[in-house]
């Protein structure tokens, strides 16, 4: 209480200042009631985070942690296999594709895929694409080059028997005699 109050009581001004002051004193070790609402609803939060954070715990109780993380290695590594190969598959794929195989399945087929490694610069090592055009080019376009022409060249005897029968019937419609 503050000294007003104590005075209103009835007390002197020496006991009201004597009783404030003693209350003050008294009151030194008390936290306002704002501050203690404060901290018992973080307390009521921090109780209610610890029963739901025990009740997912348990949910793991029994699990063995090592063999989760071997697990985890494992499937890692097997993620990892299958990555490769996958990019292996594409790029014979690919170089198939580049010297015009016709059924990438059927030539796949014939090659070797253990003895053919992918570098890590995208390159094939041990794949023979030139050796399997050779012994079974039917799986490949093949490039024919043909000669398109009938063999006489341009301007040749045919083209001078033309134009003189040209010239001869020009003549001939202008009312010219001929030349020869």
């Amino acid at each position: 209480m503050k000294k007003e109050d104590f005075l209103k009581i009835g007390l002197t001004e020496e006991q009201a200042e004597q009783a404030a002051a003693a209350s003050a004193e008294e009151l030194k070790g008390y936290v306002p009631k704002a501050d203690y609402d404060t901290a018992a609803s973080e307390l009521d939060t921090a109780k209610t985070s610890i029963t739901d954070l025990t009740g997912k715990l348990k949910a793991y109780d029994g699990v063995d942690v090592e063999k989760l993380k071997t697990d985890v290695k494992d499937w890692e590594t097997k993620y990892n296999a299958d990555i490769a190969s996958v990019k292996k598959n594409a790029a014979v794929d690919m170089a198939i594709l580049q010297a015009k195989g016709r059924n990438p399945k059927a030539i796949k087929a014939l090659l070797d895929m253990e003895k053919i490694k992918l570098k890590d610069d995208g390159t094939l090592e041990g794949l023979d694409i030139e050796g399997l055009k050779k012994s079974d080019s039917y799986l490949f376009d093949v490039e024919e080059t043909k000669t398109v022409g009938t063999g006489t060249p341009k301007g040749g005897a045919n083209a001078i028997n033309e134009n003189e029968n040209f010239i001869s019937a020009a003549r001939s419609g202008a009312g010219l005699t001929s030349n020869k």
